[in-house]
């Protein structure tokens, strides 16, 4: 019997092995998934005749590798075009390989893979990738009688192939199936929603309903849609990038900025001789009273409906307004216990202060806002602005964004993901809103490369 790499390299010396090229009518659903740039690089794993890869790098003027086991896989006028933006790699996939890619691209090949062979071949690809377009058949092979020969080894119907993905680590993010063949979308790479699965809330749901219960009680002012008003307001957050700003902070308070704070920040403009002209906070535990002190008599203060009932308790009641968190289901299983049918406006911004930050002032009527310290990395030594020991020695995994790498705790990176969905699914809605994020943190980064992207679909046709 022919060993895989000599089956190949028998079956490739056949014109009719040549006559279709799978990849090519994959190309155009990679691109609109991927929407890879100029500096990117897409890898073609088993690329065969090399049509497809070479297709990518025309379509997408992107750097291309394509890697094959068979020396003499690439149709001859594919290998005149080889250069720097367009390489070709022999190499066997069953191996790790030592270069990573932006992207994958990777169809026609895994059904020819030993099944034996399957678990390496998608770790070694998804850890050289950091996103991959699957394309795999789900039928038996009809060319391997060109050499008497059995070239789909693994042939498996989707939902096979869709739980080897996930036994191996991969997260799906898309899938499609059809007659004879499946897609999938995936990665290895960890995302900000693997990050709210592995997040455990810092308080039972149980003693949230309880402090909700009990701030009901309370009688306080709740948070409802205002008229709109012009007036610029800054929300600052505790990120490094906030020293960046400081001077054009205070100089905007002494102006008469109304300057809104977030737990920490709230000390720390009180330091610099400003009074904040609201107070966010969102996070339920008890040793968050710090962020209340001292009190101004000038600040209003905009506490969630979850938060530690002594919190409130401490607090001014003609200056504090209450709002309701995200959770809706939580708050009106609440209301019902209590046999309340009042109307009430929940604040859909995510589980993070910042992201509900956002939603609150839009609902307060303001459609100007600048953003300081809302960074959502960590700086090399730095994770506030200020001294912040319970975020000490907290575990940084790198996030990849457009060709830059962030290092981010996990709550980090659900911020960001909070983020994101608060501009998609809410800001983005509301006529005339202007937010701009100062920085160069994760969230500042997020938002160019978002514009960059709308712009170039606009330009490219993508």
């Amino acid at each position: 019997m022919l060993s895989e790499a000599q089956k190949y390299a028998a079956v490739w010396q056949h014109d009719a092995y040549r006559q279709v090229a799978p990849g090519e009518h994959h190309v155009q659903q990679f691109l609109r998934l991927a929407r890879p740039q100029r500096d990117h690089v897409v890898c073609d794993f088993g690329c065969g005749t090399g049509r497809g890869a070479l297709k990518i790098a025309a379509f997408a003027d992107v750097s291309v590798v394509g890697i094959d086991f068979a020396g003499n896989c690439l149709d001859r006028e594919v290998r005149s075009q080889l250069g720097e933006r367009f390489r070709f790699r022999e190499h066997d996939l069953t191996t790790p390989l030592n270069e990573t890619f932006d992207f994958g691209f990777c169809t026609d090949v895994l059904e020819h893979i030993p099944t034996k062979d399957v678990d390496a071949v998608l770790k070694n690809i998804g850890l050289a990738s950091k996103k991959i377009y699957f394309a795999i058949s789900t039928e038996d092979d009809v060319m391997g009688a060109l050499i008497g020969e059995p070239l789909h080894l693994t042939v498996k119907d989707p939902f096979w192939w869709h739980e080897k993905l996930k036994q191996v680590g991969y997260r799906i993010d898309s899938s499609e199936y059809g007659q004879g063949w499946a897609t999938f979308w995936a990665s290895m790479y960890i995302s900000a929603e693997d990050f709210v699965e592995l997040s455990a809330i810092n308080v039972e749901e149980a003693n949230l309903k309880e402090n909700i219960r009990k701030n009901l009680s309370l009688g306080l002012k709740e948070v409802v849609p205002h008229a709109v008003q012009d007036t610029v307001v800054y929300l600052l957050a505790g990120g490094p990038s906030l020293k960046d700003y400081e001077e054009q902070i205070i100089e905007a308070g002494k102006q008469g900025v109304p300057c809104f704070t977030m737990n920490g920040t709230y000390k720390w403009l009180i330091d610099k001789g400003i009074r904040p002209a609201g107070q966010v906070m969102v996070d339920a535990r008890k040793f968050n009273s710090r962020f209340i002190d001292p009190i101004i008599d000038t600040c209003v203060y905009l506490i969630s409906s979850q938060c530690d009932h002594e919190v409130l308790k401490s607090l001014p009641k003609e200056k504090t307004w209450l709002w309701h968190p995200h959770n809706e289901k939580m708050v009106r299983e609440v209301f019902e216990e209590l046999e309340n049918s009042r109307e009430w406006y929940p604040v859909s911004g995510g589980s993070t202060v910042a992201s509900s930050a956002l939603v609150l002032l839009a609902m307060l009527g303001f459609r100007k806002v600048e953003v300081f310290g809302l960074d959502s990395c960590v700086t090399e030594v730095e994770h506030h602005a200020y001294e912040q020991k319970e975020n000490d020695g907290e575990p940084l995994f790198d996030f990849i964004v457009n060709g830059r790498t962030f290092k981010c705790s996990p709550w980090m990176a659900i911020q960001a993901r909070d983020i994101q969905n608060v501009i998609r699914n809410v800001l983005s809605r509301i006529d005339d809103f202007e937010m701009v994020v100062h920085g160069d943190g994760l969230i500042a980064h997020l938002l160019k490369t978002a514009a960059s992207l709308a712009d170039g679909s606009e330009e490219n046709g993508r």
